[in-house]
């Protein structure tokens, strides 16, 4: 089968965030639509685009249209989801992230039809990951991680294992809450012996969302 991308997005970010560098929603957009799109020309998987803050993309009507069978658009309001009543004053981007991947997860058309869950930050796209992921047997794999295991743009869990490595309750070693979610990550795939660590992805330069510098690879 072949992996499924989740990717996350948010617009209109929530200002009790801590490290948001990116706050114009009119630029997020930007960002957001122009990777977007490379995914869904450039490649052939199965896209599932979330959105936390009740933004639909009416830009892209034409694409779900256009690869209804394979891309969709999932979106709901962080602040007005009943849910995520426990988010609106958590600092952490992460629990927010985790949220909506599990979201997506539970809402998802296209999930089931894949044994493999690929998330990636909506504000990247990967040229060559498509080829890579080609070339693997990803059945034979727990979990995907970036070459960079402490950074978190990307993270994949064979499907057996999504609701253990995208738990949304963000607990370090000592079961205590850690907002940061790559240490939450890079714990939960330790656990397993048949990791997939991914090459180093040469990406177009692209703008983080929280920090003031620019990104290469992943």
């Amino acid at each position: 089968m072949k992996p499924v991308i989740i990717l996350t997005s948010t617009i209109n970010f929530n200002p009790k965030k801590f490290c948001m560098f990116q706050k114009s929603p009119n630029e997020r957009l930007h960002t957001y639509l122009s990777n977007v799109l490379q995914w869904l020309y450039k490649t052939n998987l199965d896209i599932i685009l979330v959105e936390n803050s009740g933004y639909t993309f009416e830009e892209l009507n034409d694409e779900k249209d256009k690869f209804a069978e394979r891309f969709e658009v999932i979106t709901y309001n962080e602040s007005e989801l009943p849910e995520c009543k426990y988010l609106i004053n958590n600092d952490s981007k992460g629990a927010s992230e985790i949220f909506a991947i599990n979201y997506a997860f539970n809402n998802s058309l296209l999930i089931d039809s894949s044994s493999f869950i690929i998330k990636i930050a909506g504000r990247f796209f990967i040229p060559e990951l498509e080829d890579y992921l080609l070339e693997q047997d990803l059945d034979n794999y727990d979990c995907l991680t970036q070459y960079d295991r402490d950074r978190c743009e990307m993270i994949g869990s064979h499907y057996k294992n999504f609701s253990y490595i995208f738990n949304s309750k963000l607990l370090n070693e000592k079961n205590k809450f850690d907002g940061h979610i790559e240490n939450v990550w890079k714990l939960r795939t330790s656990f397993y012996e048949n990791i997939l660590v991914c090459k180093k992805f040469i990406i177009n330069k692209a703008q983080r969302g929280g920090l003031d510098e620019y990104l290469y690879d992943i």
